[in-house]
């Protein structure tokens, strides 16, 4: 079995490492390490009670990057409590995105997880005044030239990336999930309302189950990077797995609805048929065909089913590096002509193409598209 498939199984079917021989955990450990789930792997394979019966080479290299990952949640979670108490008191209290929010809710895809950054959820209005109170507490922003404020201000969901001057953690504040520019708006006030307070003594908010899930399949399909696209999959299974079993039917229900209402039902479509591909995620036919009526009964393309499963596919492991390459290019072209209209779009790339670094001296910054 290749290290992609061996990988892919072994987070839908943890027992089945038991099964690898060396060669395939060769293979698969380049995959787990190119998309940051060697801790999840050790997890796993802990909940499944198969720890013991890997080579001993294998559970201590899990086991390391496991704590590696401790280590980072235990940074994150002392640089939350940082936050809740502070300035940002004055203002209501925000919602928690992604990586952070999962950790703090105790969500079974967070163990292991590598958390990178900070994602806040604010109103539009309230957004810059969330960024100056920041800038007390010694967050300061990284993207100084004009072109790049426009950028984030005008066409983007979220301010530019800032960054606190001592201990190098990144926060990003949000006023919506997607572009503003994006080919489709979603009404982040929706969001808002149906957010949950997180468990314990946090002011934060969190996302409802259906629409957490719906953000974990925003970031990963509205993208042009997938060099991490499993471990976004997995979140994907893992959450829709644990509200499916926590809610029953009542989930499924909620999330093809909202869905509907936040109109990313075609990305919820694309998303669902992938996991269950890859992943094995048990979804219910009908929220297949309630998702592909809401998109006027159109089926995914074979195009797009070729492309999704061969961009998901790590180049550590990969056994058809061509095929998998042109689908990462297909896939990252598809997520710029998403992002933005034709006309900005070719603004955007002459601009980052010929300009940009000639303006910044050659300092190259990271594009605001992999987060969390």
């Amino acid at each position: 079995m290749d290290g992609n498939s061996a990988l892919g199984l072994a987070l839908a079917r943890p027992e089945s490492m038991a099964e690898r021989n060396d060669a395939e955990w060769a293979a698969m450990l380049g995959a787990a390490r190119e998309t940051s789930l060697q801790g999840t792997l050790w997890h796993s394979a802990r909940a499944a009670g198969v720890l013991d019966r890997l080579c001993e080479p294998v559970a201590a290299h899990l086991e390391g990057a496991a704590m590696v990952a401790q280590r980072r949640a235990e940074a994150l979670h002392w640089e939350l409590e940082g936050l809740d108490r502070g300035l940002l008191t004055r203002m209501q209290p925000p919602v928690l995105l992604k990586g952070a929010a999962y950790a703090l809710a105790g969500l079974p895809n967070a163990p292991g997880r590598m958390a990178n950054d900070i994602d806040l959820l604010f109103p539009r209005a309230q957004v810059e005044r969330a960024e100056a109170l920041l800038f007390f507490e010694g967050w300061t922003g990284a993207h100084h030239n004009a072109y790049d404020q426009r950028y984030y201000r005008e066409w983007m969901h979220e301010l530019p990336p800032l960054t606190h001057r001592q201990r190098g953690t990144t926060l990003d504040l949000h006023h919506n999930i997607l572009p503003e520019t994006f080919r489709v708006r979603t009404d982040p006030e929706r969001l808002r309302e149906h957010s949950v307070a997180l468990p314990g003594p946090w002011r934060f908010r969190m996302l409802a189950p259906a629409h957490m899930v719906l953000h974990a399949i925003v970031h990963l399909f509205s993208e042009t990077d997938w060099d991490r696209g499993l471990r976004d999959l997995y979140d994907i299974h893992m959450l829709a797995g644990h509200f499916a079993e926590r809610e029953g039917e009542a989930f499924w229900q909620a999330f093809v609805a909202e869905a509907q209402a936040l109109e990313l039902a075609w990305l919820a479509q694309r998303a669902l048929w992938l996991s269950r591909r890859v992943l094995l995620t048990p979804v219910p036919n009908a929220v297949i065909q309630g998702l592909e009526q809401a998109r006027t009964g159109r089926p995914i393309s074979p195009w797009a089913r070729w492309a999704f499963r061969h961009g998901i596919r790590t180049r550590a492991a990969s056994v058809t590096p061509w095929r998998d390459a042109t689908a990462r290019g297909l896939l990252f072209l598809r997520g710029h002509w998403l992002k933005m209209p034709p006309g900005l779009l070719a603004r955007h790339l002459f601009y980052k193409a010929f300009l940009a670094e000639k303006e910044d001296d050659g300092d190259v910054r990271p594009e605001p598209e992999r987060h969390g």
